[in-house]
């Protein structure tokens, strides 16, 4: 199953973002979407006689709608007369129109896998430092002992080192300050 996003991302320089103010604009569109949001789903159809607008500029209106994102097919069922209908329904989606973000969510979608490579290596270099146990030597007078020797007992020492989480934090900060610098050129 493909994963569906929750949300249309454009920018006001993208030809999504005009086909969306369109079909927004558009009385007609406006009473599907509205019809829509009060049912599950419906058929080109059904809607065409619950609007009161003819199925030729419903069907139109339908088509503008799936392509600007806004509407999406849910399934289809036979009708009594055995024809194929589709099933309309809302698309639950933030809409979000941004006036320059192209380069920004390119450059997001290149970063994601880096950190994701830093975490892997930070994981990696944690398990290969792995502190080994050392032990320690302590003395210990015995009451025993009348010729005063000393018992030696050994105890076990971890010193652990976290140099997988600072290559992780070193390596986002890296990134971060990367990716910063990056867009600040890119605007000027």
């Amino acid at each position: 199953m493909l994963k569906e996003e929750k949300y249309i991302l454009v920018s006001l320089e993208d030809e999504k973002s005009k086909k969306i103010a369109e079909s927004i604009s558009n009385k007609t569109a406006r009473k599907i979407l509205d019809y829509l949001s009060s049912k599950e789903d419906a058929g080109a159809e059904e809607i065409s006689k619950a609007i009161n607008v003819p199925l030729p500029t419903v069907d139109y209106n339908l088509k503008n709608l799936k392509s600007s994102g806004l509407i999406e097919t849910k399934q289809f069922i036979w009708s009594q007369k055995g024809k194929r209908v589709i099933l309309y329904k809302i698309a639950k989606k933030l809409i979000i129109i941004a006036p320059k973000f192209s380069d920004i969510k390119k450059e997001l979608k290149n970063i994601i896998p880096l950190i994701g490579l830093a975490g892997i290596v930070s994981i990696l270099i944690q398990y290969l430092t792995k502190p080994k146990p050392i032990l320690q030597a302590t003395l210990k007078s015995t009451a025993e002992s009348s010729l005063a020797f000393d018992a030696v007992q050994a105890t076990p020492i971890v010193q652990g080192h976290n140099y997988g989480l600072w290559f992780f934090f070193g390596a986002l900060f890296v990134i971060v300050v990367y990716f910063l610098i990056k867009t600040v050129r890119n605007k000027n």
